[in-house]
């Protein structure tokens, strides 16, 4: 018996009820558990149900009505950008949800990148050139690293100053984390990955919008290859890059809880 001191209570518990939900949405009809029901079978209090209810009515998994049970809404209508879904969802259903990302970043950062290359000033290039600099140090660091790769693109976007798009990326900050701990480890070498964000800095450096979006299409094409890993493959490096200290929950009926020093726990069989 392993305890795990990860989350606040309700949210392991909408964690361990929003898997169980998400394998309903494959059943037309099925009934979703009851308020009382939730309590009986995590063993929580009604405080602890209603706020696990609130947060997966939060992630647009379902519908929460006085007096009635939770409806379960389309699984068109969910927050695919909240953490805590992605968290809920099998792995086959993240590789797929990550490969819908990567369609998006074709769409959006070669033309991000080219509008970027004809505005781009010293003060931005010099940033863009620092980040790469950090890039290059932290090759045998994958996870550092990851926080670079993002730092760069965000750097590039925030050149065209669009606050709307700004904020659409930021958004979606959980689901770039997720694919880039994928497509970062698909080399022997981060140093492959390092060169073609330098062939895009080049490119801006030249002020020259055809190289730039030419150089983010080859960047972002070279990645494709990682949505035809098995599913399995993609889930286990995405949990081996979470942050060690932050051990998942495992989904189990057997569940009970207990008080800690200053939180409550669950302690789940594995």
């Amino acid at each position: 018996m392993a305890t795990v001191e990860v989350r606040k209570l309700p949210t392991q518990v909408a964690v361990h009820l929003g898997r169980e939900l998400i394998a309903l949405a494959r059943e037309p009809g099925a009934v979703l558990p009851s308020e009382q029901e939730i309590c009986a079978r995590y063993g929580v209090s009604r405080t602890v149900a209603r706020e696990a209810m609130q947060l997966l009515a939060g992630l647009d998994l379902v519908r929460i009505s006085s007096g009635r049970r939770m409806e379960l809404r389309p699984p068109q209508e969910w927050n695919y950008l909240h953490p805590l879904l992605l968290d809920m969802l099998d792995p086959i259903e993240v590789r797929h949800l990550l490969v819908e990302l990567h369609e998006v970043r074709l769409m959006i950062e070669p033309v991000v990148a080219a509008r970027a290359a004809g505005s781009i000033g010293r003060e931005q290039l010099d940033r863009l050139e620092a980040t790469l600099a950090e890039m290059r140090a932290l090759e045998s660091e994958p996870d550092r690293y990851l926080e670079c790769d993002l730092a760069f693109h965000a750097q590039i976007c925030a050149v065209i100053g669009n606050r709307v798009l700004d904020r659409i990326l930021y958004s979606c900050r959980w689901l770039l984390m997720a694919s880039r701990r994928v497509t970062n480890r698909l080399w022997d070498s981060l140093a492959t990955v390092t060169d073609e964000h330098r062939a895009i800095f080049r490119a801006l450096a030249a002020h020259d919008p055809q190289a730039a979006e030419a150089a983010m299409r080859a960047h972002l094409a070279g990645n494709v290859r990682a949505w035809s890993l098995p599913p399995d493959v993609i889930a286990a490096v995405i949990e081996r890059a979470a942050d060690p200290t932050r051990e998942r929950v495992v989904p189990s009926a057997n569940v009970s809880t207990r008080k800690g020093e200053n939180d409550e726990v669950m302690e789940a069989d594995r």
